[in-house]
């Protein structure tokens, strides 16, 4: 079994388990790519470029009192 990045439109659309590639891909009908299973690994909303993962940037928000 391994973790799967789920693509859609350059983002990670989800994150799933499964046996092989073949399966991902047949079961989201999506380009799944291989991560770690790991603290940092990609995660819902990363970019993908084909070759690379890159975190979404969150802007801190305003604290209001």
């Amino acid at each position: 079994m391994a973790n799967f990045a789920v693509i859609k439109d350059g983002l990670v659309n989800n994150v799933i388990v499964a046996d092989t590639k073949e399966i991902a891909e047949q079961t989201t009908e999506l380009v799944c790519v291989e991560i770690p299973y790991e603290p940092g690994a990609p995660g819902i909303d990363w970019s993908y470029d084909g070759s690379v993962f890159t975190a979404t940037v969150v802007e801190p928000s305003e604290v209001t009192e």
